[in-house]
């Protein structure tokens, strides 16, 4: 007794505290992601490096302090001198701030990306509990309905041919949708974790959980995507894509970087001037103040900077050369997208119709075994066809809404249009 105490004592104390379970939306679900996501956060950061990196960019050069006392007899003559030089970049710190400027153009356009691929794997994890939900459900219904084929078949009479086999069957056939459903409900709570995960809010003690049961659900509304026409997706994005807007912003940088890289050809000035004395010298008084100015600037014949500016020059081709690839490459995939969304959604109304009836062939073929019309066999096989069906339009229901989220990752933008295409 004492022993077993113990035991109790040490699962009590050891065990994890159970999660509030929130049930949230799909929006909802978005908007906890896009405001809290840790990783998203740490994103967002990068915006403050750039802006740093303006006023890095922006920099004037620091004065220097120049003295030159002499001391001895080399003063006879000489002037000891004390001042300040002036290095003064030409033509370069208005470029270089403007590289700066468009880098930090991609930053923002890039943190909009995160953002929307964010969106994106929160909707892919939302849906993918939802499936899950539905196989449990799946599960759950089968069990009822072997353990009511296992009572019907013990309920027979007993001096019949297949009243043995007929009994060991069912058995067999409830047991192992027992595993089944344990199988399922795994795989549910491991969808439900990756959804928080996806979400990734700082820890608190709530576990978020989505607000349909399943994807049989009568007001079901995730699956309800109406799409614009082609033209329309296509349009949006070309003009709307954060990768073509990222690209863009690094043309514009690099640019500015080929212009600046030209530059360095052009010398930099240094300016100066000071206090200047002399303490000894031939003539009345002790000594002659006065002062001193001076200049200079850097010659390049030694490295004349041709490889920087070849190497910004293939940059900025490279970039150009880049982006009409990929609105090349964007183009066809967004027509497989949608083509492929097209026959996606024709196949799921067509699932939808033969459920309908594979699931009334099952409710008669039940009625019949119970009235002793068919064998269990034929049961037993029904419901098999009825499960594969079942199968394929989850697996429908998987790939249509893939497709969708494909196309919305290729489209780089939401498409619920939020900016007008057709305003410029």
């Amino acid at each position: 007794m004492r022993v077993f105490l113990i035991l109790l004592s040490f699962l009590i104390f050891t065990s994890p505290a159970s999660a509030e379970v929130v049930r949230i939306s799909l929006d909802e679900a978005i908007d906890i992601a896009l405001e809290n996501n840790l990783d998203l956060q740490a994103k967002r950061k990068e915006l403050q490096i750039a802006s740093a990196d303006i006023k890095i960019a922006n920099r004037l050069q620091n004065p220097q302090v120049q003295t030159n006392v002499l001391v001895g007899k080399i003063t006879t003559g000489n002037s000891s001198q004390a001042g300040v030089l002036f290095p003064i970049e030409t033509f370069k710190r208005g470029v270089r701030k403007k590289a700066a400027i468009a880098q930090k153009k991609a930053v923002e356009n890039q943190i909009k990306q995160a953002e929307h691929e964010l969106k994106i794997k929160v909707m892919k994890a939302y849906f993918e509990v939802l499936y899950y939900k539905s196989i449990e459900d799946i599960m759950i219904k089968r069990r009822d309905l072997f353990d009511e084929m296992k009572k019907i078949a013990s309920d027979k009479s007993r001096t019949g041919e297949n009243y043995k086999i007929d009994s060991l069957q069912a058995d067999i056939k409830y047991k192992r949708q027992l595993i089944e459903l344990n199988k399922s409900k795994a795989e549910l709570m491991n969808a439900q974790f990756e959804f928080n995960k996806t979400i990734n809010v700082p820890a608190d003690e709530k576990m978020y959980d989505t607000q349909e049961t399943s994807l049989f659900d009568d007001d079901l509304t995730i699956l309800d995507i109406q799409l614009p026409p082609y033209k329309v997706i296509e349009a949006t994005a070309l003009k709307y894509s954060h990768s073509i807007r990222i690209t863009d912003n690094n043309i514009e940088k690099y640019g500015q970087e080929y212009i600046l890289a030209k530059r360095q050809r052009i010398p930099d000035l240094i300016i100066g001037g000071g206090f200047a004395w002399q303490t000894k010298y031939q003539g009345e008084g002790d000594n002659w103040p006065g002062a001193f100015i001076g200049g200079g600037f850097n010659l390049p014949i030694l490295y004349s900077y041709r490889p920087d500016i070849e190497k910004a020059a293939t940059i900025l081709e490279k970039t150009h050369m880049d982006k009409a690839s990929f609105e090349n490459k964007l183009k066809i995939t967004l027509k497989q997208n949608y083509n492929n969304f097209k026959y996606a959604r024709q196949n799921m109304d067509y699932y939808k119709d033969i459920l309908n009836e594979s699931d009334e062939i099952l409710k008669t073929t039940t009625g019949m075994y119970k009235n002793g019309n068919v064998t269990l066999i034929n049961l037993i096989w029904t419901e098999n066809n009825h499960q594969a069906i079942l199968n394929e339009y989850l697996t429908a229901m998987d790939f249509y809404y893939g497709v969708y989220l494909n196309m919305m990752h290729n489209i780089g933008h939401d498409l619920l249009l939020e900016e007008d295409i057709f305003e410029d």
